[in-house]
């Protein structure tokens, strides 16, 4: 957890004194993944920008988000501003912070880091992600011990056809989550799908990205292709998970 007392600084305004407050009493609550710059030997510079992404340790119920996402910008003048959200997954609080200037890279290039994708498939679901965030938005979640659901309707024309993404995220906190997304034509059908998990999600519509690789993913992609008794099977399908009916869901 860094230290967010922040000395010879102050709150610009209310909120950002909130969330400071927030943070200075919530010790043990959060686990810090990823931060995107740290405080060097010489305090922040003016005018600088820290993005932060966190786990919430006591978050993992039927009505709570996991992820914190935290922007703290230091001004000019001797204040700062201290901006916070909660989301259900690693991905969706990664593009709140991307939009608000973060680099991309951070959450996407990071192996065997729990705030960043496990393999190839959830960096590039991650990255189409955080590139569209904006054409979604966000209708409800749900949370268990290592996994949560969320669902999201497609504003756009792009997913008129099935306007409704899942997105199923299971984290790993050594490694560190994995990431699949499918779309459905209705929230009926989520939620059938949810309960039983007997087939494959449906592709994305206009699903296709380009895969981001992590400097591990290359360099073991290199050892794969220089080792002639390896072959190139695709990606199993995932194992159907059971699931409990009647789960309870967050609007």
């Amino acid at each position: 957890m860094p230290d967010l007392s922040l000395p010879q600084w102050q709150p610009a305004d209310t909120a950002s004194a909130r969330a400071q407050q927030h943070f200075l009493e919530a010790e043990g609550v959060y686990d810090l993944l990823i931060e995107t710059d740290p405080e060097d030997l010489d305090g922040p510079e003016p005018g600088s920008d820290n993005f932060l992404l966190f786990e919430d340790l006591d978050a993992y119920d039927e009505t709570a988000n996991p992820a914190l996402a935290a922007h703290l910008h230091y001004g000019t003048d001797g204040t700062f501003t201290l901006a916070t959200r909660p989301a259900p997954t690693f991905a969706i609080a990664a593009a709140w912070l991307v939009a608000r200037g973060a680099d991309q890279g951070a959450f996407l290039h990071r192996a065997g880091h729990g705030g960043a994708p496990v393999d190839e498939r959830s960096a590039a679901v991650a990255a189409r992600f955080i590139t569209d965030h904006a054409r979604y938005e966000q209708v409800e979640h749900g949370v268990e011990p290592g996994e949560t659901w969320v669902m999201l309707r497609d504003t756009t024309s792009a997913g008129a056809a099935r306007p409704f993404l899942l997105q199923l995220e299971t984290g790993d906190p050594e490694r560190g989550y994995t990431l699949r997304e499918g779309s459905f034509a209705s929230p009926q059908e989520v939620q059938q799908w949810l309960e039983t998990r007997r087939t494959a999600l449906p592709p994305v519509e206009q699903g296709e990205v380009t895969v981001v690789y992590s400097p591990q993913a290359l360099a073991a992609r290199a050892r794969t292709a220089a080792s002639p008794a390896k072959g190139t099977a695709a990606e199993a399908a995932p194992v159907p998970v059971p699931v409990p009916a009647g789960r309870r869901a967050v609007r």
